[in-house]
Protein backbone atom coordinates (compact mmCIF):
# COMPACT_ATOMS: atom_id res chain seq x y z
CA UNK A 1 0.00 0.00 0.00
CA UNK A 2 2.72 2.12 0.58
CA UNK A 3 4.00 1.83 -3.09
CA UNK A 4 0.49 2.57 -3.87
CA UNK A 5 0.36 5.54 -2.05
CA UNK A 6 3.82 6.81 -3.47
CA UNK A 7 3.33 6.30 -7.20
CA UNK A 8 -0.27 8.60 -6.00
CA UNK A 9 1.42 11.08 -4.94
CA UNK A 10 3.90 11.07 -7.70
CA UNK A 11 0.94 11.11 -10.70
CA UNK A 12 -0.53 13.77 -8.53
CA UNK A 13 2.39 15.77 -8.41
CA UNK A 14 2.90 15.61 -12.51
CA UNK A 15 -1.24 16.33 -12.51
CA UNK A 16 -0.61 19.44 -10.90
CA UNK A 17 2.18 20.54 -13.11
CA UNK A 18 -0.12 19.70 -16.04
CA UNK A 19 -2.86 21.60 -14.50
CA UNK A 20 -1.06 24.49 -13.67
CA UNK A 21 0.40 24.91 -17.30
CA UNK A 22 -3.19 24.41 -18.78
CA UNK A 23 -4.12 27.51 -16.57
CA UNK A 24 -1.32 29.75 -17.77
CA UNK A 25 -2.09 28.77 -21.28
CA UNK A 26 -6.30 29.68 -21.00
CA UNK A 27 -5.85 32.69 -19.27
CA UNK A 28 -5.56 36.03 -21.22
CA UNK A 29 -3.86 37.83 -18.43
CA UNK A 30 -1.89 35.12 -16.58
CA UNK A 31 -0.93 35.81 -13.03
CA UNK A 32 1.86 33.71 -11.40
CA UNK A 33 1.69 33.26 -7.55
CA UNK A 34 3.42 31.48 -5.28
CA UNK A 35 0.84 30.38 -2.98
CA UNK A 36 -2.05 29.81 -6.13
CA UNK A 37 0.78 27.02 -7.39
CA UNK A 38 1.75 25.63 -4.26
CA UNK A 39 -1.80 24.98 -3.35
CA UNK A 40 -2.65 23.45 -6.69
CA UNK A 41 0.10 21.34 -7.01
CA UNK A 42 -0.33 20.28 -2.74
CA UNK A 43 -3.65 19.31 -3.50
CA UNK A 44 -2.87 17.02 -6.43
CA UNK A 45 -0.18 15.58 -4.97
CA UNK A 46 -2.76 14.81 -1.37
CA UNK A 47 -5.58 13.57 -3.88
CA UNK A 48 -2.84 11.44 -5.79
CA UNK A 49 -1.36 10.19 -3.07
CA UNK A 50 -5.31 8.95 -1.35
CA UNK A 51 -6.25 7.43 -4.90
CA UNK A 52 -3.03 5.11 -4.98
CA UNK A 53 -3.50 4.17 -1.66
CA UNK A 54 -7.58 3.38 -2.17
CA UNK A 55 -5.84 1.55 -5.42
CA UNK A 56 -3.29 -0.31 -2.99
CA UNK A 57 -5.82 -1.59 -0.88
CA UNK A 58 -7.92 -2.88 -3.31
CA UNK A 59 -5.11 -4.72 -5.01
CA UNK A 60 -4.15 -5.93 -1.43
CA UNK A 61 -7.74 -7.44 -0.85
CA UNK A 62 -8.20 -5.02 2.00
CA UNK A 63 -11.68 -3.82 3.52
CA UNK A 64 -13.81 -1.80 0.74
CA UNK A 65 -13.87 1.06 3.54
CA UNK A 66 -10.47 1.85 2.54
CA UNK A 67 -12.33 3.67 -0.28
CA UNK A 68 -13.13 6.34 2.41
CA UNK A 69 -9.36 7.59 2.43
CA UNK A 70 -10.02 9.36 -1.27
CA UNK A 71 -12.57 11.80 -0.38
CA UNK A 72 -10.14 14.68 0.95
CA UNK A 73 -9.39 14.53 -2.72
CA UNK A 74 -12.68 15.91 -2.95
CA UNK A 75 -10.70 19.39 -2.81
CA UNK A 76 -9.72 19.42 -5.57
CA UNK A 77 -12.96 19.83 -7.24
CA UNK A 78 -13.78 22.65 -5.06
CA UNK A 79 -13.95 26.02 -6.36
CA UNK A 80 -12.80 26.32 -10.20
CA UNK A 81 -11.70 22.95 -10.32
CA UNK A 82 -15.55 22.28 -10.12
CA UNK A 83 -15.40 22.79 -14.36
CA UNK A 84 -13.45 20.05 -14.14
CA UNK A 85 -15.80 17.30 -12.14
CA UNK A 86 -18.25 16.60 -15.41
CA UNK A 87 -15.27 15.94 -17.76
CA UNK A 88 -13.97 13.69 -14.78
CA UNK A 89 -16.79 11.50 -14.40
CA UNK A 90 -17.42 11.00 -18.23
CA UNK A 91 -13.99 9.69 -18.48
CA UNK A 92 -14.38 7.62 -15.87
CA UNK A 93 -17.21 6.06 -18.02
CA UNK A 94 -15.02 5.89 -20.92
CA UNK A 95 -12.25 4.76 -19.19
CA UNK A 96 -14.65 2.14 -17.91
CA UNK A 97 -16.61 1.13 -20.71
CA UNK A 98 -17.53 -0.79 -23.73
CA UNK A 99 -15.92 0.30 -27.14
CA UNK A 100 -19.33 2.05 -28.57
CA UNK A 101 -19.16 4.15 -25.21
CA UNK A 102 -15.31 4.94 -25.75
CA UNK A 103 -15.42 5.68 -29.19
CA UNK A 104 -18.74 8.18 -28.02
CA UNK A 105 -16.30 9.73 -25.60
CA UNK A 106 -13.28 10.66 -27.83
CA UNK A 107 -16.16 12.06 -30.35
CA UNK A 108 -17.76 14.20 -27.30
CA UNK A 109 -13.90 15.49 -26.58
CA UNK A 110 -12.81 16.47 -29.85
CA UNK A 111 -15.98 18.08 -31.85
CA UNK A 112 -15.99 21.06 -28.78
CA UNK A 113 -12.18 21.23 -29.51
CA UNK A 114 -12.51 21.69 -33.19
CA UNK A 115 -15.68 24.00 -32.68
CA UNK A 116 -13.68 26.16 -30.36
CA UNK A 117 -10.60 26.25 -32.68
CA UNK A 118 -13.02 27.60 -35.31
CA UNK A 119 -14.23 30.50 -32.96
CA UNK A 120 -14.51 33.84 -34.93
CA UNK A 121 -12.73 35.53 -33.83
CA UNK A 122 -10.28 32.83 -33.28
CA UNK A 123 -8.60 31.94 -30.18
CA UNK A 124 -5.02 32.29 -29.86
CA UNK A 125 -3.07 29.69 -30.49
CA UNK A 126 -2.03 29.53 -26.46
CA UNK A 127 -5.59 28.76 -25.47
CA UNK A 128 -6.49 26.34 -28.06
CA UNK A 129 -3.34 24.28 -26.48
CA UNK A 130 -4.42 25.59 -22.58
CA UNK A 131 -7.99 23.81 -23.66
CA UNK A 132 -6.57 20.58 -25.31
CA UNK A 133 -4.44 20.03 -21.90
CA UNK A 134 -7.39 20.26 -20.14
CA UNK A 135 -8.99 17.62 -21.74
CA UNK A 136 -6.52 15.62 -21.36
CA UNK A 137 -5.86 16.33 -17.70
CA UNK A 138 -9.30 14.95 -17.58
CA UNK A 139 -8.16 11.52 -18.36
CA UNK A 140 -5.81 10.86 -15.10
CA UNK A 141 -8.80 12.01 -13.60
CA UNK A 142 -11.19 9.79 -14.87
CA UNK A 143 -8.87 6.66 -14.08
CA UNK A 144 -9.17 8.22 -10.63
CA UNK A 145 -12.19 7.91 -10.27
CA UNK A 146 -12.46 4.95 -11.72
CA UNK A 147 -10.24 3.44 -9.08
CA UNK A 148 -12.39 4.54 -6.27
CA UNK A 149 -15.71 3.61 -7.45
CA UNK A 150 -14.27 0.16 -9.49
CA UNK A 151 -15.96 -3.24 -7.98
CA UNK A 152 -13.83 -4.20 -5.02
CA UNK A 153 -12.93 -7.85 -4.76
CA UNK A 154 -12.52 -9.38 -1.85
CA UNK A 155 -8.57 -11.50 -1.93
CA UNK A 156 -9.62 -15.15 -2.16
CA UNK A 157 -7.54 -16.90 0.97
CA UNK A 158 -6.57 -20.61 0.06
CA UNK A 159 -7.83 -22.65 2.56
CA UNK A 160 -4.50 -25.12 3.74
CA UNK A 161 -6.23 -28.04 5.38
CA UNK A 162 -3.85 -30.36 7.42
CA UNK A 163 -3.87 -34.06 8.18
CA UNK A 164 -6.39 -33.37 10.67
CA UNK A 165 -9.08 -31.77 8.81
CA UNK A 166 -8.16 -28.54 10.79
CA UNK A 167 -6.69 -25.50 8.15
CA UNK A 168 -3.29 -25.07 8.64
CA UNK A 169 -2.28 -21.32 11.22
CA UNK A 170 -1.03 -19.36 8.12
CA UNK A 171 -4.57 -20.08 6.33
CA UNK A 172 -6.52 -19.32 9.89
CA UNK A 173 -4.52 -16.15 10.15
CA UNK A 174 -5.15 -15.11 6.56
Amino acid sequence: MVRGLARGALGGALWGVLARLFMRLLSDDPQFSWEGTLGILGIATVAGALVGLVRGARVTGRSPWWRLAALPGLLLFMGPGSLLLPASVGMAMVLRGRPVVRALGVVLAVVPLTVLAGNEPPLPPSQVAGLVLMVASCAPLGWGLGEVVRRWRPRQVPSAPTEAGTLAPEAALA
